[in-house]
């Protein structure tokens, strides 16, 4: 079975990124991507799965650190319920790091707006002190 090979410009215009991300992308991880016999590269349907989930997590907002850390589960092709099984666990994992984002944001919420509650009583602590000391010195 022969399988479909794609140049740099078809991959880039089926994946909607520039050449140099998808050059960048290989060399940051370490992707060993096929060259014709005049060196050009030459990317399968495969690589072009790698790339859109590279890009889908980095839309997510994750780290390219990040991503190399889950790409292994992405790129090792297995039996289709063992690969079933790794991208039920990768949502998972991603599900929990989104869930564990949004507690931390909240979190900080909450002390930003401590923080201010307190800026503002201090703030306004200084006003009456100041008005107090201000009055102080017209009585006398």
């Amino acid at each position: 079975m022969e399988q479909t090979l794609y140049s740099v410009a078809e991959a880039a215009a089926l994946t909607g990124e520039k050449s140099s991300a998808l050059r960048y992308w290989e060399e940051q991880f370490a992707l060993d991507i096929r060259r014709n016999a005049r060196g050009s590269r030459c990317y399968s349907g495969e690589d072009i799965r790698i790339f859109l989930c590279i890009q889908e997590l980095k839309k997510k907002g994750y780290s390219l650190k990040e991503i190399g850390e889950v790409l292994p589960l992405l790129q090792n092709p297995a039996d289709v319920r063992e690969e079933e099984e790794r991208r039920k666990r990768f949502y998972e994992i991603l599900e929990h790091l989104f869930r564990e984002l949004k507690l931390r944001k909240r979190q900080e919420d909450r002390y930003r707006r401590v923080d201010e509650a307190i800026r503002r009583h201090q703030i306004a602590r200084k006003q009456v002190a100041v008005t107090e000391e201000q009055s102080r010195k017209k009585r006398k």
